[in-house]
């Protein structure tokens, strides 16, 4: 009896190793089973129904990357800024762009820690008061696109924020900006092929205006001519990323973004003494440029003084204001301008004017409320980090007034910004350092890694931080010795 126990008992490791042997293979096989079944499923509905093909597997996708890397779809939220067609119908009227951050700002909100992020905290303020000041405007005038267009507001604006912050917090900074700047650079490529081809007449092709286009290449030259160390942007690669989007600008000719271009540059001049060595040749060729300028407004409405574009903009906001008549405190409603007794005006292209009309005073005073509290937040910020945030969103600010200020597309890329320098501060202020300069070397193999006891799972660091989850990360202030800066 005691041979036999003994046989049983030396028998049962090895089948348990055996057993063990098993497991990757069945394991393996159920997943790739699995996929098999789901491609089939995919592959059988869009044979009988295209559309709904479509969409399923474009939530297969969804499922995989959040199973992969959640973070994934915070990153894209970015790079996508630059996509700009529609998406549903004229009710929801999205772009991709809106689809992107509003699926990036759903993943953010389960890894944003709020007791941790004061800065993030101060920033949304201001967001907060101005959406429960449209909640009177929603109520007042409850017609769908008033209703969907306050969701839509808390995406783009609180939402954005809220991805940039993450996007920074967790180290995926490098990844967001490079994806951006390429297909900035792409998109300036195509840019400069249609000027070509339409004998340089402005750039534009369907959904892609010359004013959206101009507003992209501006966001993207300032990203690499202010580039600090924390981009993880290499300078040589940046002069790339940065002369294709210059060529990309001069191709779309939106004389607005240009001079939005000039005035951020100046500003970032005069925020952060580190660019006045690098910003004096751009400022030096600004002159001639503001000049040019000057005369193409000039001649533009000596040709065409009844329709150029001063004067449309000045019957377009005089349409607007007549609307503003109508119920000055809490006017007229968001989009009131898509309701049928105001067929003949349109969006107004000033965002002063746009919030009287849709809001009234009490939306127009906490929109200037909002407007304090984001650029004061970001002013607090050490240069180093806050400038860039700074700059973009002072730039989109002073773009409102000369165009329209609440499109979703060109409001996110702004937004994500300045939630990244925020994001930044807050991580730094965890750590307990400084942030200083580097090199952009040292801050790419930094930022590659995310924050130290940042982990997505909640386990400790592990030593290696190449999953993206775990690993001992350092701060700005290891990268060079602690000289304080402050403005």
């Amino acid at each position: 009896m005691s041979r036999i126990t003994e046989g049983k008992a030396a028998g049962a490791p090895y089948r348990w190793r055996s057993g063990r042997r098993w497991a990757p293979l069945l394991s393996s096989t159920a997943f790739w089973l699995m996929v098999v079944v789901v491609a089939g499923a995919v592959a059988l509905v869009t044979a009988q129904k295209p559309l709904a093909g479509l969409v399923l597997g474009g939530l297969v996708l969804v499922v995989g990357v959040l199973l992969a890397d959640p973070l994934l779809l915070v990153v894209l939220a970015l790079p996508g800024t630059l996509l700009i067609q529609r998406v549903g119908g004229s009710s929801t009227n999205l772009s991709a762009a809106d689809l992107l951050v509003f699926v990036g700002a759903l993943v953010a909100l389960f890894y944003v820690r709020w007791s941790e992020a004061p800065n993030l905290r101060r920033f949304m303020v201001g967001i907060v008061w101005f959406q429960a000041a449209l909640v009177l405007s929603v109520a007042l005038h409850p017609f769908r696109d008033n209703i969907v267009e306050w969701f839509h507001r808390w995406s783009y604006l609180g939402g954005s924020v809220i991805v940039g912050w993450v996007v920074a917090t967790y180290g995926r900074t490098v990844q967001a900006f490079r994806l951006f700047l390429a297909g900035a650079s792409l998109l300036a490529v195509i840019a400069m092929e249609h000027a070509v081809t339409l004998h340089f007449e402005p750039a534009q092709w369907g959904v892609y205006q010359k004013n959206g286009i101009g507003e992209i290449m501006w966001i993207a030259i300032l990203i690499t001519q202010i580039n600090p160390p924390w981009t993880g942007i290499r300078r040589t690669e940046a002069r790339i990323y940065k002369y294709f989007c210059i060529l990309g600008l001069l191709a779309s000719q939106s004389r607005q973004e240009i001079i939005l271009l000039i005035l951020g540059i100046a500003l970032s001049y005069v925020l952060n003494p580190d660019l006045r060595g690098k910003s004096k040749l751009l400022l030096l060729v600004a002159i001639p440029l503001s000049v040019a300028l000057y005369y193409s407004f000039t001649i533009n409405a000596k040709n065409n003084p009844k329709f150029n574009s001063v004067s449309v903009r000045v019957d377009q906001i005089s349409a607007a204001v007549h609307v503003w008549h109508l119920s000055p405190i809490l006017g007229e409603g968001m989009r009131f301008y898509n309701l049928p007794q105001f067929i003949s005006v349109t969006a107004p292209p000033n965002v002063l004017i746009d919030n009287l009309a849709s809001t009234g005073i009490v939306g127009s005073l906490m929109f200037f409320f909002m407007v304090i509290v984001t650029v004061r937040a970001l002013y607090k910020l050490p240069y180093v980090i806050g400038t860039l945030g700074l700059v973009v969103l002072v730039g989109h600010y002073i773009d409102g007034l000369f165009d329209i200020f609440w499109i979703g597309a060109s409001s996110i890329g702004p937004f994500i910004l300045a939630g990244i320098s925020v994001g930044l501060a807050d991580r730094h202020r965890r750590e307990d350092r400084e942030p200083f300069l580097s090199t952009a070397k040292a801050a790419t193999a930094l930022l590659t890694r995310p924050p130290r006891d940042w982990a997505v799972s909640g386990a400790r660091a592990s030593g290696d931080g190449a999953s993206g989850v775990g690993g001992p990360v350092g701060t700005l202030a290891e990268l060079a010795p602690p000289v304080k800066r402050s403005r």
